[in-house]
């Protein structure tokens, strides 16, 4: 009897090590698709927005356009209209509207 209660001990201490080498490589995977990717979308936006300047076309996070016309630390101040303008956190501008440049003329085949 008492043999079977030490081999029923012994499975038990080997079976929490068993689930760490389960678990462990389930963590590294979430890190690496989830929580990684999140925090270089956060450092590119945050480095995006110290870059926004008076004059720059931005979309916000509500989806409206407009143009910057002043701007504080934190605050920024943008024309969505003629005449409308608003204002805003820095942390609201979703992107910055980049104007592609035209194709050259002739469509740039060589030719």
């Amino acid at each position: 009897m008492l043999e079977i209660l030490a081999q029923t001990d012994g499975q038990q201490t080997g079976g929490g090590l068993g689930s760490l080498v389960v678990f462990l490589p389930l963590i590294l995977l979430f890190w690496f698709f989830l929580i990684r990717p999140q925090r270089q979308r956060m450092k590119q936006h945050q480095s995006m927005i110290s870059e926004v300047s008076v004059g720059d076309e931005v979309e916000t996070v509500a989806g409206m356009y407009g143009r910057i016309t002043d701007m504080a630390d934190d605050v920024l101040w943008c024309e969505i209209a003629p005449g409308t303008v608003i204002k805003m956190s820095r942390a609201a501008v979703r992107r910055r509207i980049v104007e592609e440049e035209p194709p050259p003329p002739g469509g740039g085949s060589g030719e």
